[in-house]
């Protein structure tokens, strides 16, 4: 990967990890804290159901606002972020608990919009080809640094007020990584266009296969006893999330199928513990599997949608893997754990749900990657038809060229055998003609370009 794509990647990725060890650090510390007021069985309704149902309303509205651009997004992040500390402060300090549920909530929501915003980040400014592990080392170094974060005096640090120090930290840290500008050959070029899949097919249908498979997921979650979690706390259980993470991110890197069908494969561990109980097997293995299986779906959800926005040219979806996902959590461990309180009926609306899961994924993939029904248009096609539709000289097409291969004055200079000057005067007529407003407008014109009628 050349630097000029490196640097956006390693600032998103510096961005994920800030923003999520800070939410998830604020998380942990709002429910151990609510947890001296309110039953544990309170406790996972309200951070787990309704906290979880909050932070994908936080989502919807950040998308809302980036679909409209009424506002700029980074003012909406900085405020976000900014309330979001406040708001920790009674969360985890609080004497009631009213006071701790309210704050914790609103937490929730403002959680919800700062992932809307890395996650928009990451679909607009990090490569196509390095998105997945830029999202995997990201989160997965977040979730080593919860768990360093427990090591502090016994794990002391999330039940006191220490914790908003950390959060402080944080929090500073991500207004500052939001602040860190990207020069104009740093960014991303758009990406080729691709045959256009219909979105009213493709989205309900990717929204529906990540909702079931949360659902699984958290039911299968819900299915381990409280002795099958002897021994492993919610902080020691993310090394290995962590190693999943960064797994799942090295093969979608490679091949997105085999990350969607680990991804579907972790949905069977769950059952395969149900089907070894009593047997002299340690059911610690599978909960440590199941950690680090849920990496691979942490991955496909986001990636899944992050593709889709970005080859959709609607980065505002780009969201709505983990929007969904929070939907899907917040039903597989709240609604169904109460609904269905038998474990056989559990078990019996899981493996449901589990087939329900596998067509969806069929379904999905093979409308991501049939071929498609028409030819494409050549490359050099493309650039005919731009050219000629907006009058383009001899000399102005070779200028373009070069600029769409990001070229610099200087370079294209040398290239032409022309001065400096000439080149940037043959970019102003490019511009004018164009109806655009820089070389990096330019490029986003042309990208948008139909490959095939």
């Amino acid at each position: 990967m050349t630097d000029k794509l490196k640097r956006p990647t390693v600032i998103c990725t510096l961005t994920i990890f800030l923003c999520f060890l800070l939410t998830s650090t604020g998380h942990l510390s709002w429910m151990y804290h609510l947890l001296r007021f309110v039953p544990e069985k309170t406790s996972d309704l309200l951070t787990t159901v309704a906290g979880y149902f909050l932070q994908a309303g936080g989502m919807a509205v950040f998308a809302l606002l980036a679909h409209t651009r009424r506002i700029k997004l980074r003012a909406v992040f900085v405020f976000s972020l900014i309330l979001y500390y406040v708001c920790l402060i009674p969360a985890v300090l609080s004497t009631s608990a009213v006071g701790t549920a309210a704050f914790g909530l609103l937490s929730s929501l403002l959680c919800g919009v700062i992932a809307g915003y890395y996650l928009y980040f990451l679909a607009e400014k990090a490569s196509g080809n390095r998105r997945a592990v830029c999202f995997s080392v990201g989160y997965g170094a977040a979730a080593v640094g919860s768990w360093l974060l427990s090591l502090i005096d016994g794990g002391a640090l999330y039940y006191g007020s220490g914790v908003l120090v950390i959060c402080f930290a944080l929090s500073a840290l991500s207004l500052a990584a939001a602040f860190i500008k990207l020069p104009e050959g740093d960014r991303i070029p758009a990406e080729k266009p691709k045959p256009q899949k219909r979105l009213s097919r493709l989205l309900p249908l990717a929204c529906a296969a990540v909702f079931v498979f949360s659902v699984v997921n958290n039911i299968g979650f819900s299915l381990f006893s409280p002795n099958d979690q002897n021994g492993f706390s919610l902080e020691f259980s993310r090394l290995f999330y962590a190693v999943g993470l960064v797994s799942a991110g090295f093969v979608n890197e490679k091949n997105r199928r085999y990350g969607g069908i680990c991804a579907l494969s972790a949905l069977i561990i769950p059952f395969i513990v149900l089907a070894l109980r009593g047997e002299p097997v340690s059911s610690s293995i599978f909960l440590a599997l199941s950690y680090f299986a849920f990496g691979f779906f942490s991955v496909f959800r986001v990636i899944l949608f992050s593709d889709i926005a970005r080859q959709q040219r609607q980065i505002y979806l780009s969201g709505m893997g983990l929007l969904v996902g929070r939907l899907g959590d917040a039903a597989g461990m709240g609604i169904f754990a109460s609904v269905f309180s038998n474990e056989s009926a559990a078990v019996i609306a899981a493996a449901a749900l589990f087939v329900a899961a596998v067509f969806l994924f069929f379904m999905l993939y093979q409308t991501l990657h049939a071929a498609p029904d028409t030819r494409q248009k050549s490359e050099r096609q493309i650039f005919e038809e731009f050219a000629a539709a907006h009058d383009l000289s001899g000399r102005e097409r070779e200028v373009l060229r070069l600029v769409l291969q990001d070229r610099s004055n200087k370079e294209i200079s040398e290239a032409l055998y022309v001065s400096e000057s000439t080149v940037k005067f043959h970019i102003h007529n490019l511009l004018q003609k164009t109806g655009c407003k820089s070389r990096l407008a330019l490029k986003s014109t042309y990208g948008t370009m139909h490959l095939h009628e």
